[in-house]
């Protein structure tokens, strides 16, 4: 993330120059004022008066220009930053989400969003003139020292307020952005399955548990509230009191003849603009705790799957080994010495009873999840340090849950890439498609709706199973690819797994249907996560009828 930062890091340069500038030119009009007290006032000169005006009339433009440049500055520095972050961040946290130990962190583009309407936005110039405070006592301080303790002890109270702020609401504001995240998922989670829950009258149970999260967030978000306006208009009274006590200082000075009567104002004036960053940091307090937890998101999603050195796979043969394979979530076990080997043109059965790591299995040798120990190799390199992008035009995968998305049908088949028509047919072809596609309204232009909603669940199984053919992959994973297909669906998948056995592509198949076991070379059979029978199919199917 530094790395991010340090990218924009002209932006920052020159925009602490320009508040180099800016912060000098505040002092126009106090000293403007001083001036016209001490110069033209005792002289009568209108000479004075003009020359001294015309000087501060220029300030005040050049003060205004450099403003403007400070701001369109960190708002392209915040242009720059999402422009760098959003393609690594998306990937990065479609990377995580694959994994077995995942953060399971889906906020990051709304983070980027955040960091880059801070930086746009007003809270930020707090920091760049931050260093000015102690400029401005100084000045106070040469204008007489009484009144530069005075503004000190009036900047070191409100500088506490501010610490006392963050520390009262810091926990409030995590915990309001936790529950806002799990509302946010529940809302989600709701849209997506909405039909479902009209059927099985859910929807009434399903709001009010939305609004029992949603309401913990608003007492939260109460509470942080009223902690923040009561300190603020504590600070804001302070601010005030503090005008009162420097004009009563400066009176007295006058009174006692160790000052000039337009010290009052110049010092009143000064002491305002050196506690504006403190008031303006508590003000925007919130949003500056909001910008560094979204930078500490972002950090520990790209530290999560910072990507290594990768291996360039090349040209595939599909040679497969799973070599003492374990597996664990968290502190949970999942598989645990599994051990086969397949040539290229094999097809394994990939066989148990549900809940035995059939998936997790599969999501291994697809280089998704890194095993605890042991090794998964395709053609003598670990999958788990082979380039993914590379190694996924090699690879063909049909999940259990088969999502498309939206746009055509060919844009779905061609893995949302560039679409080469004469090979999206032609895996249509071999996933026995083509003819149901070429149904469709528009053939294969059809647009498919989100989330392919506008086709049933065979169809979008056989457009998922064209989509794991495109290509040519020379290593194909079908998880249940017969869940949603009719007699026609099984038939062209029993076609479409001889055309891979012809091409020596490796196939491995999670099914239980006699009909597609009779297709298959091997078998592995799992049982408690463990391999209970690895072997031919007749073989295996030997040992069970003996059982």
């Amino acid at each position: 993330m530094i790395f991010f930062l340090r990218s924009c890091i002209k932006y920052f340069l020159f925009a602490g120059v320009f508040s180099l500038f800016i912060n000098t030119l505040q002092l126009t009009f106090p000293l403007y004022m001083l001036a016209v007290y001490v110069r033209v006032l005792d002289s009568y000169s209108f000479s004075t008066l003009y020359a001294t005006t015309a000087m501060a009339l220029f300030a005040l433009a050049v003060f205004g220009g450099l403003e403007l440049l400070r701001s369109r500055l960190l708002v392209r520095a915040g242009i720059r930053l999402d422009a760098l972050l959003t393609r690594k961040v998306l990937k990065a946290m479609l990377q995580d989400l694959s994994r077995a130990d995942s953060l399971n962190y889906r906020s990051g583009l709304r983070d980027i969003n955040t960091l880059r309407n801070y930086l746009g936005g007003n809270a930020i110039f707090a920091f760049f003139d931050v260093p000015w405070i102690f400029i401005y006592l100084g000045v106070i301080y040469l204008v007489h020292p009484v009144l530069g303790m005075t503004a000190t002890g009036g900047a070191i109270v409100i500088f506490f307020i501010g610490l006392l702020q963050n520390g009262l609401t810091k926990k409030d504001i995590l915990k309001a952005q936790v529950v806002n995240n799990q509302g946010r998922q529940w809302v989600q989670t709701g849209f997506r399955t909405a039909r479902e829950l009209q059927t099985m009258g859910m929807i009434n149970n399903t709001a009010e548990r939305f609004c029992g999260i949603h309401d913990q967030e608003l007492r939260l978000q109460d509470r942080i509230g009223h902690t923040g306006h009561l300190l603020g208009a504590v600070g804001q009274s302070f601010g005030i009191l503090m005008q009162v006590l420097i004009f009563g200082t400066g009176a007295a000075l006058v009174l006692a003849h160790e000052a000039n009567p337009g010290v009052i104002i110049a010092a009143s004036i000064i002491m305002g603009r050196a506690l504006a960053p403190i008031n303006q940091g508590i003000g925007a307090w919130k949003q500056t705790s909001g910008a560094k937890t979204a930078y500490m998101n972002l950090s520990r999603l790209l530290k999560s799957v910072e990507n290594k050195p990768r291996l360039t796979p090349g040209e595939m043969n599909g040679h497969l080994v799973v070599k003492d394979v374990s597996l664990s979530i968290g502190e949970t076990p999942i598989l645990e010495a599994i051990d086969f080997e397949l040539k290229p043109g094999d097809i394994m059965g990939l066989m148990g009873p549900n809940g035995v790591g059939k998936t997790s299995l599969c999501r291994m040798i697809l280089g998704m999840w890194a095993p605890a120990s042991g090794r998964v190799t395709l053609d003598n390199r670990d999958v788990f340090q082979l380039d993914n992008d590379d190694l996924g035009q090699s690879l063909g995968y049909l999940p259990q849950n088969v999502e498309l998305f939206s746009g055509t049908v060919s844009e779905n088949i061609a893995r949302m890439g560039r679409v080469d028509g004469g090979k999206v047919v032609e895996a249509a072809k071999r996933a026995g498609a083509h003819e149901t596609i070429l149904k469709f309204p528009n053939g294969y232009d059809t647009d498919i709706g989100e989330a392919g909603q506008s086709l049933s669940g065979g169809q979008r199984q056989r457009v998922g199973l064209a989509r794991a053919l495109y290509g040519n992959p020379r290593l194909v994973i079908l998880d249940e690819p017969d869940s949603n297909l009719d007699a026609a669906g099984d038939q062209a998948l029993a076609g479409a797994l001889r055309h891979l056995k012809q091409a020596g592509a490796t196939t491995v198949m999670i099914t239980h249907k006699p009909g597609l076991l009779s297709t298959v070379d091997k078998i592995l059979m799992l049982e408690k996560g463990r391999q209970k029978r690895f072997g031919k199919r007749d073989e295996v199917f030997g040992q069970m009828t003996g059982e």
